[in-house]
Formats: structure tokens, sequence, C-alpha cells
């Protein structure tokens, strides 16, 4: 809709448009033989900006200004790093409630807005999900400019680009995509932008909504997008040939395409010695094994496979069973359900005292369970090793994943044994080998076989931390090139 030129009629359309909010304030100001109104919502703008660098200035000048000069004097001579002419009444609304001031002219059919956004961000804090032991400690906030900042200040090339949209037909969310221009795969920029530009929603929370709205269904379960709060590992990221969606009000990014491997690197592997990442990413991945597979395996090995256990270590398990009187997998079942409920408690519970509560809880539920003759000792010990495992990673969808696949082997096991099992895993390792992030293979760089990048998988080459390789296949970066 066209804003017209008539002063009181915009008003009129704005009071009626918003509900005649009371939190829209409207300034009347007359000059000479005119009147002009300043529109702010004092809810989001700065009161202390609005009358310092634009109430006041205009009042100092009042008895210099001319009519016919008003409009070229606001717009050139009131000080603001931030100066926009619109003309559409969908853009004055839009700019009203982010935080800018709209100045209003009889008999001319623009507007200009200031900026005078007031601070409703938190300021730059330590990272929470993502501990930093040796690197940098700020973390992204929800102030999109701050975040932006974040990553100029650590990449100041030219070359550090980004595509820009609004999403959302009633929050109208600033959502931004970074990637570094010759190193990225500009088909991949421009296929993510058209898929964010298509998005239908009405309000858009945090940058999960964007990445629910242009995902695929995932068949695998696992994540196929990895989420940081830590701008020194979004910039590595993309100097890997990445792409970083950015969210308005959001303290996350999104990095695009994802790997499997991704989910076993930390952002502190880049400040730590070669030999000591090879052995903390090894950690890693057996610690995924262990929270997958073990509750499995023991099913699996006490309730069709004995032959397996040696004599010994099955006499001792033996007397431990003896007076329990639930089969094997509901053992584990319970307690992994109870030690999940308590892991739920831990993260829900307010300030710090959820970890104690937690620990006591478990120590005092296993107990209790042992001695009341529900489950054996050896239990305990398998569901402790599973759960405990599955602590060494931070992603939240990367833990929920190994949950349902943790539950999806125990009941393969609980019907076939351990040749359960291995189907289990050999449908998880097929699936992940099909399945993609942006078009592009989730397994890289070991599905397809890419030398370079193994320098930064497993390993982490001296080389590789210097100078980061596209993960991607001589195929990708030939499409690139093209």
């Amino acid at each position: 809709m066209t804003i017209g030129k008539d002063r009181k009629k915009i008003i009129e359309e704005i009071k009626r448009k918003t509900g005649n909010a009371s939190d829209v304030s409207y300034k009347d100001f007359p000059i000479d033989n005119k009147i002009i109104t300043f529109a702010y919502a004092n809810t989001v703008s700065s009161a202390t900006d609005i009358n310092d660098f634009i109430l006041r200035r205009m009042d100092e000048e009042k008895n210099n200004l001319k009519t016919k000069d008003l409009f070229l004097y606001i717009k050139n001579y009131i000080p603001n790093n931030s100066i926009k002419e619109i003309t559409t009444m969908e853009d004055a609304l839009y700019y009203l409630f982010n935080g800018f001031t709209l100045v209003i002219f009889d008999n001319t059919n623009k507007i200009i807005v200031f900026e005078n956004k007031a601070k409703l961000n938190s300021p730059i804090q330590r990272s929470e999900n993502e501990q930093s032991l040796k690197g940098p400690s700020d973390s992204f906030t929800e102030n999109y400019e701050t975040n932006t900042g974040l990553l100029r200040k650590r990449i100041k090339s030219e070359n550090l680009w980004f595509n820009e949209c609004i999403v959302g037909s009633k929050s109208k969310t600033k959502v931004a995509l970074f990637y570094i221009n010759g190193v990225c795969n500009l088909k991949l920029v421009n296929d993510i932008t058209e898929k964010i530009k298509k998005i239908d929603i009405e309000y858009v929370g945090s940058a999960n909504y964007i990445l629910d709205a242009i995902s695929n269904p995932n068949r695998a379960i696992f994540p196929t997008n990895l989420t940081t709060e830590r701008p020194d590992f979004a910039c590595q990221m993309l100097l890997q040939g990445r792409v970083v969606l950015m969210v308005e009000n959001s303290n996350q990014v999104i990095i695009l395409p994802c790997t499997f491997i991704d989910f076993f690197k930390n952002p502190d592997d880049y400040y730590e010695k070669g030999l000591n990442v090879f052995g903390t990413r090894i950690i890693r991945i057996i610690a995924m094994m262990l929270a997958i597979l073990t509750p499995a395996l023991y099913i699996s090995l006490m309730a069709y496979n004995l032959e397996s256990i040696p004599s010994g270590l099955l006499i001792n398990f033996s007397i431990q069973r003896d007076g329990v009187p639930f089969p094997t997998v509901f053992e584990i079942l319970v307690m992994s359900f109870m030690f999940q409920i308590l892991r739920e408690g831990d993260m829900r519970f307010p300030g710090k005292g959820g970890s104690s509560i937690s620990i006591v809880g478990g120590l005092v539920l296993g107990q209790a369970a042992v001695e009341a003759g529900i489950v054996s000792p050896i239990t305990i010990i398998i569901v402790g090793v599973s759960s405990v495992a599955s602590l060494a990673f931070s992603s939240v969808e990367l833990i929920n994943s190994i949950r349902w696949w943790q539950l999806i082997l125990i009941v393969l096991a609980s019907f076939f044994g351990f040749v359960g099992v291995m189907f289990g895993c050999i449908i998880l390792v097929a699936l992940l080998a099909s399945h993609e992030s942006c078009g592009k293979p989730f397994l890289a760089p070991f599905e397809p076989f890419n030398k370079n990048a193994q320098k930064d998988a497993i390993i982490l080459d001296k080389v590789s931390k210097f100078h980061p390789q596209n993960i991607y296949t001589k195929e990708d970066e030939n499409e690139k090139d093209s």
C-alpha cells in the first residue's frame, strides 16, 4: 500500500493497522506554518536517543528552518547512522516496530525513518553449551548486528559475503546466509537462498524454525545440520566452504551442509596439538558406539548367545541375576527410562542444583532397585556406561538420535539376538550413507573418499588447520568453478 500525501490520514492508517497500540507515540512538531509528526514505539525505541538527537536538534533549529527546506534538512542533517526513505505502509509498520522513528510530512508521499533501537538484547557472554578451554569464550547473542560483527571481527576479508531476506509474515525476521566468495560453491548458496525465500510461515522464533522449514524428512534420524553458538567455530567452517545461516533473535547459527564427522569435532580442537585432537576424536567415536551398542549387546549375550560369555563371567552374572523376576530387556528398558527422566530433570531444573539432584537420584534409585531385586548390578553398570557415553556430545539433536537408535537396537536384540544387532547396524550405516545434507553426501569425506579432506576428519593436520580445505570431492570443486 503506497503512502499518501495527507499526514493525518497516514497517522490514522497507522493507528488502525496497529489497533491504536498504547506503546506507539505520536509527537507533533510545528515548523513555520506546517506540522510534522514523529511516530515511534516506546517499547522498542530508545527515548534518550530520540530526545537527544532528533527532538532537541529540531527544537534548536526550528526558528531557522523554512518549510521548503524541511524534508532535505531532516534527511541530511539530523545525526543518525541509519536514515532511510520509505514509500509504503508495510515498510512504515515494519520499521516502526523495529525500533525506528518515523517522520511524517504533509504533501509528501515519503516517510523518513531514523534508527533509534533500544538495547533489548543480552550482552556478549561466555558460551554455555560449548565450553571453551583454550579458545575464545565469547558466543553469539540475540542481536543480529552483534552476531554479524563477531564474524567480521574474525574474518576481515572483503570476500565474506552474505545474502539477507525477511522471513515470517508476522514476525518479519531477518535471515542471513554468510559465505566466503571464491571458496564456497555458489550453486549451494543459491539453492539454500531460494529455499529460504520460499518459506511461508508466520513466526520465526529461532534458527531452528528456518532449519525445520528447509530440511527434508530425516530417514536416518540423525541430524543433518549443525548448530553452534561459537563464532570461532562458525568462521572455521566458513573457511572450509560451508555457509552459515544466521537468524535475528537467535543465539545460535546453523552450519550447512553438515557431515556426520562434524559431530565428533569440537571448537577447541583447533587450539590443541594434532595428536591430542586425534585421541579425543577417537574417544568420541568410541563413546557413540558404546552409547548405541552396549545395552543391545548385553541383551543379545544374556538372552541368546550365552556361549559367547566366558564361563567364570557367566557364573558371576548368573549369581547377580539370582532372584530377579524380570527378563534382561525389561531391566534395561526400565533403568534407561529412569536415567532419561533424570537427564531431562537435570536439563530443566532451574538454577545450578540440577546436576546434584540427578547424581543423587541416580545413585539412590540404582542402589534401591538392586537391593529390592528389581534389577541386577550388572544392568546398572551397562545402563550407566551407555548413558555416560552419550554425554560426550553437546548436540541435543545428536543425543536424541542416539536414544532412538539405542531403543531400535534393544528391540532387535530382544527378538533376534546378536544377529538382530548386526542387522540394525547395517541398516544404520546404509541410511547414513544414503543421506544428504543440502545435496552433499552426509558421510563425506569418507564416502565419497576425499584424500585432502582427511586432514581434518579424524586427524587434524597442521596444514589443514592453517589452510582449511573444502571437505567435498573434486567434482564439487569443478562444479563451483563452472
